[in-house]
């Protein structure tokens, strides 16, 4: 099953939700919570993320798009990020490798 990956704030979190991301979580140097990639969500997991103060969690979740939808989707992505860069320079390594990143990350 196609998966799709988003950050949310922790105070839409719900357990049973499953990270799409390591959550490594430390103050002053010492982790204090860490979790998997992968890992499902308990009610306990969002008590200590909202212990520990976090604010948006990267989630996993069941892409039900059609491939279509998908392409479509991925096309106007695209095209939204050409915008956004049209005034960059993208022969300069770092613009481009920022651009990658952003194309990536919205076409995911």
């Amino acid at each position: 099953m196609r998966t799709r990956t988003h950050y949310i704030p922790i105070v839409e979190v719900e357990a049973g939700q499953v990270l799409g991301a390591p959550v490594v979580i430390s103050n002053r140097g010492i982790v204090r919570l860490k979790l998997p990639a992968g890992h499902t969500l308990t009610k306990d997991n969002l008590h200590q993320l909202t212990a520990h103060q976090a604010e948006f969690i990267f989630v996993a979740e069941p892409d039900e798009r059609s491939d279509e939808q998908v392409a479509v989707d991925a096309a106007l992505s695209a095209r939204r990020t050409m915008e956004i860069f049209a005034g960059a320079d993208l022969t300069d390594p770092t613009l481009a490798a920022l651009f990658d990143q952003v194309l990536a990350y919205r076409s995911a």
